[in-house]
């Protein structure tokens, strides 16, 4: 049995087994299998190994096409992507924990205001995510 059964009980065992065969990945469109390597790489630099890496490198293309397949979406990079997750995370701690704002401001190198209005735009986000309009 795998041993990442627990995190994907959905998919069985031996579901993916043949999918890291060069034959097959060499007919994948070539911005997928470069999207694969790079995962694939990420997760052995934090030091998975090479099968436990190439496993969740499958895993997360397969989460990634399940909601995302078939549509075109725009990835930033650079300062924006940088920002937005730097925006994410400070929603995170300020609701996971109620995290200071001036901590999080001198984190950050943010004055207060601008965390306030960050945690203000990000719960809004949230909230349109799991509470859709009523009209």
């Amino acid at each position: 049995m795998n041993d990442n059964h627990d995190m994907f009980p959905e998919i069985p065992d031996d579901a993916l087994e043949h999918m890291a065969d060069p034959e097959i990945i060499s007919k994948w469109p070539q911005k997928l299998t470069d999207l694969l390597h790079v995962v694939e790489q990420r997760f052995r630099d934090a030091g998975a190994d090479e099968q436990q890496a190439r496993y969740i490198a499958f895993q997360v293309v397969r989460v990634l096409s399940t909601h995302h397949g078939g549509q075109t979406f725009y990835l930033p990079r650079g300062k924006r992507l940088e920002t937005a997750l730097r925006d994410r995370e400070i929603f995170e701690t300020f609701s996971g924990t109620r995290g200071s704002v001036s901590e999080l401001a001198r984190r950050h190198q943010l004055s207060e205001m601008h965390v306030y209005a960050i945690i203000a735009e990000q719960r809004d986000l949230h909230r349109r995510r799991y509470q859709p309009a009523l009209f």
